[in-house]
């Protein structure tokens, strides 16, 4: 009995052993897996973008890093992949503005209406907001891949607006999980209604919101002009973006693949935001093919919405956006109008 008990104990000490040796034989082969999710709806060209750089990165690496794509907002909003990735559920995410501000509420000084007239004066005011932009998603454990243009945001909405007091009476849709943008839009007389992205299209449909800023390739691609059959003709900010991935993921990935794989996503972002700036025109042409009604706004409309702009940047200082990065966009846009830069298209 005793030489059948060390017997016994011989062989399951030398199988655990062997399984030891054996998984730390096989770790270094072991691929580094990294979850990106995204809100972009399978077929869009942001997805299309993302599949393209998991490929890249697979053969770039030879199969020791992969990128797997959750679109669609199968893994929730943003503030859900936000909360994800700090817990490790995923490693990386293709966020808007609205999801980077769940990190670090500078992204917004990019966002601030009427800040920039055209893609050439946002790229100069960028440009040189993005070193210490990068700097703070870095200090909360982030790395900025490549930075993405959404596009120019306007007013979709179910009832025709032309000047902000059309809009007040429309419910309005806002994010959910962000506090302060519906106390900024109800001190300002307007009517906010917090709510998942996904939940959009149902709320328009049921009429329980009326209106949603948003630029109009994501309004094509998630075929919310059905009901919001307006659009008013004023370019009010831009929409910008960013892959982004876990610091302690991205020192995982072997030092010499870095350089090779974060190049890849610049190649291919750049291609896309070439793309972006003129797919939309292209989104209002189809969408107007099916019922959207386009309202070209007057120089004294225009002038109302620049008003409405005066006085809600006091409240936007500080709150939406963070006060250092507010002042500096503003310092920026102070520079550019004096630059006088070459007049430029839109896009």
């Amino acid at each position: 009995m005793i030489i059948q008990t060390a017997k016994t104990r011989y062989l399951l000490t030398t199988t655990i052993l062997a399984l030891v040796v054996s998984s730390l034989l096989t770790a270094a082969d072991k691929p580094v897996i990294v979850k990106m999710a995204s809100l972009a709806p399978e077929g869009s060209p942001w997805h299309e973008v993302l599949q393209e750089i998991a490929q890249d990165w697979r053969e770039l690496s030879g199969g020791k890093v992969r990128l797997k794509i959750y679109a669609g907002g199968v893994v929730g909003d943003e503030s859900d992949m936000v909360r994800k990735l700090r817990i490790g559920q995923i490693q990386a995410a293709a966020l808007t503005a609205e999801g980077l501000s769940y990190i670090d509420r500078g992204i917004y000084a990019l966002s601030i209406p009427l800040l920039a007239s055209n893609y050439q004066e946002l790229d100069w005011i960028r440009d040189r907001m993005e070193p210490e932009l990068k700097a703070r998603f870095a200090d909360q454990g982030f790395k900025v891949l490549a930075w993405a243009d959404v596009g120019w945001v306007y007013w979709f909405t179910r009832h025709p607006v032309r000047t902000p007091d059309d809009l007040r009476p429309q419910r309005i849709f806002t994010w959910a999980g962000d506090a302060e943008a519906p106390k900024l839009w109800k001190g300002a007389g307007f009517l906010p209604v917090p709510l998942s992205a996904m939940d959009v299209l149902p709320a328009l449909e049921t009429g329980l919101i009326d209106a949603v800023d948003a630029t109009p390739l994501t309004v094509a691609s998630f075929q919310w002009f059905g009901t919001a059959k307006h659009m008013t003709n004023l370019p009010w900010a831009v929409l910008t973006g960013a892959l982004i991935i876990t610091q302690e993921v991205w020192m995982k990935i072997p030092d010499d693949l870095r350089p090779l794989l974060e190049d890849a996503v610049m190649k291919r972002t750049l291609r896309i935001k070439d793309e972006i700036r003129y797919m939309d025109d292209e989104a209002i042409e189809v969408m107007k093919a099916h019922g959207l009604k386009v309202i070209d706004i007057t120089a004294a409309e225009k002038a109302l919405w620049e008003e409405l702009l005066s006085r809600f940047e006091i409240t936007l200082r500080g709150t939406l956006v963070d006060t250092l990065m507010f002042d500096r966009a503003l310092e920026l846009k102070g520079e550019l109008s004096r630059l006088k830069l070459e007049p430029a298209a839109p896009y």
